[in-house]
């Protein structure tokens, strides 16, 4: 097709404009020539090609229709052929979705540009007062009538129980409505009245009115009074005194009450729970009237204390990450570790050590919400955080830096988005792309083309899960996510089963590798063209393309779905590299020993020579180096030591290898510009590194063509130098691409939400019954007497402060 251009149409000439100029004229005569060339009939040129066999021969003017007929055959059978195809009805359905997208914006143009007018403004308006004035009613109607029929339920209910209670009869159909109502709220999620905004308030109180109740039932007071006596008789299933219920129906109603604790999801819910696991263990324990025996001391809650104990911390492993090692050992924690359960779940346990141990898991969930210099021996310098960018960013390159703090306001930076969103914890780049987990637990994408002004934008597909940790390669089209559940998703492109969905389809949005669900992964990896990824019992899975044996199978077959490395089973593998094109694949077991496969040009291997292999097998140099991590960048390799060694080996062009040459290195070798530095974690992008230190200093070397180490001159890094800019910036954590590096610091801003479920709630009940707590728990430990104090007071104790310190932290 022509595309002509003049001066009188705006854009391009085109028989819709209305121009008449000469250009114009040539298009519409190249319109009526096509038209007539389609409309013209062509002959079969079978029947032609058969003519000539015994016929006259044919001239030029026959042999060109026939040529002409042969194409226009040829061309029909490949248009037939290709509008069948996947990648045609593909390419109709975006097509169709593209032009509905082109026309709602032309629509959507075209009304912005049409203002609209008074009357039209006024019109709006009392349509909307109109309809406001309908609705509205009708809502509150429903509200009403809601209300009214379950306050005429519970009242009925609980005027059931307290008849059958008082005259004896039909015990047994209290006990089965109490255990109905008990089971159904142990089917339901945690917390699922925390959002008071999303749930109709009249079920809000109907949960208060059931609360009001069980607690009298709890109480054994019939009368709505304080109180009551105990409620087990000797020998009978009544109490004596002013109570008639019941023990096991009281038992129930309390554990009634601690899943509504649970339902409700707020701190001042669960710590009135533990408040009257304590009042009731006082009150029969210290009961030395013997005419009555001991009413509520233990209940089968360990169905209760077990979904405490599944309730997942989500930033448990990030804060570990950002957290020292000299780290004190909590009460609370070393209770948790060695606390064991009756296999019989209805067997009753005592109701103190049930609120310690429900103190216990407080205190577990908001351990790492608490600010780092709380639970830390050894101060942490306090800076803001900071993100850099350096390398070819075209949105770096619009706003004149490649640098953001905390402070920049800035919109003209890509990075300075990210703090907005509440500063990040992780940062991954991929060949298009960076890929960033917010300390909110979101996963973000920014590309490095993309238009200065342009946002991050949202990866969605998660659901309600926690992004824990995220794996992207800096030759790779595809991501992989780790939930603080153990579950992997996967995205980007397919080809070669990369996602490890059983097939090569591409991916939009996360999607949840199936195959590995149940496995418990805690760490992924992704190459440029396959994954990898290990459970918690040490198993490595690989998947992708499998050329050049990389996948460890021993063999070269791509695999579509995640499958165990069997020459490594009954090793326990602790980390895993997966490399570009030529690809080799690195392992670490929880020994120090360090395996490779795949693809061994240039000695990438480790093992001398160029040979590769199809299983993995030991690298003999690196034993007993205490190896913990290891990476793997383009024809080359790198391993990380305990001590915060550095070896490389490989292909040694553009100085990637950081030995001061471009030789190629068979073994791994010592780094030496790295010697009397402690390094924390490396970054490898194409043909570039990056080390980061204890101390927070960034060393690079490597390939520099688009300023990636930060040097305008481009020249490469033949060793290991301090990149200039990043000085004092205590920086924890590096990645790269293929021609960009990025950085992120340490933060002193420790922020937590206003409300967090089960740890956060700043409400005045909040405080009263941590300080009943803390008065009761912490009576006559002064340290004079009784010390060291018992475990259960000590773990309650500390249990209280953390929560209190939570709430005032800032």
């Amino acid at each position: 097709m022509k595309v002509l251009m003049c001066a009188c149409c705006d854009g391009h000439c085109g028989p819709n404009n209305g121009c008449n100029c000469p250009a114009c004229q040539q298009l519409d005569r190249d319109d009526e020539a096509h038209v007539q060339e389609q409309q013209a009939p062509l002959s079969p040129s079978q029947p032609l090609i058969d003519s000539w066999t015994w016929g006259a021969q044919p001239d030029t003017a026959k042999l060109q229709e026939c040529l002409q007929s042969v194409l226009h055959e040829h061309q029909q059978l490949s248009l037939e052929a290709f509008s069948s195809s996947l990648s045609m009805t593909r390419l109709q359905q975006r097509m169709a979705v593209l032009e509905r997208y082109f026309l709602a914006l032309c629509r959507q143009s075209s009304a912005e540009r049409r203002a609209p007018s008074r009357k039209r403004q006024a019109n709006q308006s009392n349509l909307n007062k109109q309809k406001s004035s309908v609705v509205k009613p009708v809502e509150k109607a429903t509200a009403g009538l809601a209300r009214v029929g379950s306050r005429a339920a519970l009242s009925f209910a609980f005027a059931f129980l307290r008849r059958a209670w008082r005259s004896g009869e039909d015990s047994d159909l209290c006990g089965e409505l109490l255990q109905e109502s008990l089971e159904a709220l142990r089917s339901l999620p945690e917390a699922s009245l925390f959002e008071d905004g999303a749930v109709s308030p009249v079920w809000l109180e109907v949960v208060e009115r059931a609360t009001k109740f069980l607690h009298f039932v709890v109480a054994g007071d019939l009368n709505n009074g304080g109180v009551g006596g105990g409620s087990s008789g000797s020998g009978d299933r009544h109490g004596c005194g002013t109570s008639k219920i019941p023990v096991q129906d009281q038992q129930v109603a309390l554990c009634i009450l601690l899943e509504l604790a649970i339902q409700k999801g707020v701190l001042s819910a669960v710590l009135q729970a533990v408040m009257l696991l304590l009042n009731l263990w006082d009150n029969s324990h210290h009961d030395y009237d013997n005419r009555l025996s001991s009413s509520l001391l233990a209940a089968p809650l360990i169905p209760l204390l077990k979904r405490f104990e599944n309730i997942h911390n989500p930033k448990f492993k990030l804060s570990r990450d950002l957290r020292t090692e000299e780290v004190s050992v909590s009460p609370t924690e070393c209770f948790l570790k060695h606390l064991t359960y009756p296999d019989d779940e209805e067997c009753a346990v005592d109701l103190r050590q049930s609120a310690v141990v429900i103190m216990s898991q407080l205190d577990r969930l908001a351990s790492s919400y608490l600010p780092i210099s709380a639970s830390h021996k050894s101060p942490m310098q306090t800076v803001s955080q900071e993100l850099v960018g350096l390398g070819w960013l075209s949105w770096a390159a619009a706003s004149n830096s490649n640098s953001v703090t905390g402070s920049t306001s800035s919109a003209t930076s890509g990075l300075a988005s990210f703090m907005e969103l509440g500063g990040v914890q992780q940062i991954v780049a991929a060949e298009r792309c960076l890929l960033a987990l917010t300390r909110t637990g979101r996963v973000y994408t920014l590309c490095y083309n993309s238009d200065f002004s342009q946002t991050p934008q949202l990866v969605g597909g998660f659901g309600e899960k926690e992004v824990i940790r995220l794996s992207a390669h800096s030759d790779g089209k595809h991501y992989l996510a780790l939930t603080s559940e153990g579950d992997v998703y996967s995205w980007g492109n397919g080809d070669g089963g990369r996602l490890g969905h059983g097939d090569n389809i591409s991916r939009e949005e996360p999607t949840l590798i199936t195959a590995l669900s149940g496995k418990h992964i805690t760490n992924v990896c992704a190459g440029s063209t396959y994954s990898a990824a290990i459970s918690a019992n040490g198993d490595l899975f690989t998947w992708g393309r499998g050329n050049y044996g990389r996948l460890g199978h021993g063999s070269s077959e791509d695999q579509c779905y995640p499958t165990v490395v069997a020459a490594l089973k009954g090793h326990k593998v602790v980390d895993v590299a997966c490399g570009s094109g030529d690809a080799q694949t690195l392992a670490v077991t929880d020994t120090g020993a360090v395996y490779s496969w795949g693809d061994g040009d240039y000695g990438k291997l480790g093992r001398g020579g160029s040979d590769g292999c199809k299983s993995p097998k030991v690298i003999e140099t690196l034993m007993g180096q205490d190896v913990v991590k290891v990476y793997c960048g383009a024809q080359f390799s790198l391993a990380l030591t305990k001590s915060g060694s550095v070896f490389s080996w490989g292909k040694g062009d553009n100085y990637r290898l950081g030995q001061g040459g471009e030789e190629h290195v068979r073994h791994p070798k010592l780094i030496d510009g790295l010697a009397g530095r402690k390094v924390r974690s490396l970054a490898v992008g194409s043909m570039h590194c990056v080390a980061v230190t204890e101390e927070g200093e960034v060393l690079a070397w490597g390939k520099n063509d688009q300023g990636q180490l930060g040097e305008e001159s481009r020249a490469s890094f033949a060793e290991p130098a301090l990149l200039s800019g990043l000085e004092g910036r205590h920086i924890i954590g590096a990645t790269c691409g293929p021609a960009q590096s990025f950085f992120w610091s340490s933060s002193d801003h420790w922020s937590v939400a206003s409300k967090v479920p089960f740890i956060v709630d700043l409400s005045r009940l909040t405080f009263e019954q941590l300080g009943e707590l803390l008065r009761e728990v912490t009576e006559e430990m002064d340290g004079r007497s009784d010390w060291p104090p018992p475990q259960d007071k000590e773990c309650m104790a500390v249990a209280g402060l953390n929560l209190l310190n939570l709430q005032v932290c800032p």
